[in-house]
């Protein structure tokens, strides 16, 4: 091979490498602000926070990770992606302005592609588009930061890191229910459960299981769906409604179906208290929602929920049922949390030292809801 065929196949190479690795990483619909902290240009990190103007535990998330941009305004660029409309977006960051660079996500693909269920959500990335970290915006401290700045060489700006995809012009609009209830089948499935608990509404979109299990907060195992049932759907709930209101056993009904409880055995935890010492409301305070949380790799925090709730949270973390005490005033009165879930020994300790919960994992029986359509 000649000396200028080499040096040719070398650009062509070169070029394709650059173009897989530095440009376009994330799409994004567009950028409502950049930066007011940090440089957008040759950047070795980039971290994306996942949030949304719903999401109570993201706004104290961010006062965090605006901490660390403020630490590292020269290398590192943070931003705050959301899925959600543009328009709601931008009236809440006239109410509550940050400096934080925010964009919102192209067709909720980042959000699919990265598996974010939970919120807030962090994904940290090298210059060439590789994660290098994920998990809760709490969870990433200066320390990790320095570490990854001085194992990266490679640089690049914000305007190659990210692939600004336009929207259509009526994705822009936001619909606000008119009735009690509105249900919407979908003719697409919806992988994650996407949920918005906004001032005048709750928007659930997801399948049918993933919505009365978040409704009734039932661990989805403990739901069996009658062949072709489980298909999925937008529902709209109007507020106010009562807290005490049962909303799943509402939207079963408005769709005509049944439900039948059965009791099963496997393997699962079991909550019981004696002597409960639960903490009051005062020990957390994110504000006027009462029921959001922060999920972090090995901890739990949560202000103004239930036990059911917590209950309900740590089913899907560590993926089985989760019983509580049949116990109304007990399990459905509010408190705030504070406990570790990732080791079962430590968590036990948690439970029992600060709450009085004496979690035990072992063979358990648990109901299993089946729905079924009413016959004709």
């Amino acid at each position: 091979m000649s000396c200028l065929i080499k040096k040719r196949f070398l650009l062509v190479i070169i070029c394709i490498l650059t173009a897989t690795y530095s440009y376009g990483q994330i799409k994004v619909s567009e950028f409502l602000q950049k930066s007011k902290i940090a440089s957008a240009d040759n950047n070795k990190l980039f971290f994306v926070d996942f949030w949304a103007t719903w999401c109570v535990p993201c706004i104290t998330a961010k006062e965090h990770l605006k901490v660390l941009q403020n630490q590292f305004p020269d290398d590192f660029y943070i931003v705050s992606l959301t899925s959600e409309n543009p328009v709601r977006v931008e009236k809440f960051l006239s109410k509550k302005p940050n400096q934080l660079a925010v964009a919102i996500d192209y067709n909720k693909e980042t959000f699919k592609k990265y598996n974010v269920k939970v919120l807030p959500d962090g994904v940290l990335f090298n210059a060439q588009g590789k994660v290098l970290w994920q998990g809760g915006a709490p969870d990433l401290k200066k320390e990790m930061v320095s570490r990854f700045l001085r194992q990266q060489t490679s640089k690049t700006s914000v305007e190659s890191f990210f692939n600004i995809v336009s929207f259509e012009e009526d994705n822009i609009s936001e619909y606000v229910p008119t009735e009690s209830l509105e249900i919407k089948p979908l003719s697409y499935n919806v992988q994650d459960m996407e949920i918005a608990d906004a001032k005048d509404y709750l928007k659930l979109k997801g399948s049918l299981k993933q919505i009365v299990g978040y409704l009734a907060k039932i661990y989805k195992n403990q739901i069996v769906l009658e062949e072709g049932l489980d298909t999925n759907y937008e529902v709209y709930f109007k507020k106010p409604f009562s807290p005490s209101e049962n909303l799943a056993y509402k939207l079963v009904s408005e769709m005509n179906l049944k439900v039948e409880r059965k009791y099963e055995e496997g393997d699962g935890i079991n909550f019981s208290a004696e002597n409960p010492k639960l903490w009051d409301t005062n020990q957390i305070d994110w504000g006027n929602n009462p029921t959001k949380y922060l999920i972090g790799d090995s901890q739990i925090k949560a202000d103004n929920v239930s036990l059911r709730d917590v209950a309900y949270q740590l089913a899907y973390v560590l993926d089985m049922p989760v019983i509580v005490p049949d116990d109304n005033e007990l399990s459905l009165s509010l408190h705030d949390w504070d406990f570790h879930y990732k080791f079962f020994q430590l968590m036990q300790t948690d439970l029992e030292d600060n709450y009085g919960i004496k979690a035990e994992k072992k063979t358990i029986r648990y109901p299993v809801y089946r729905i079924q359509k009413k016959a004709p």
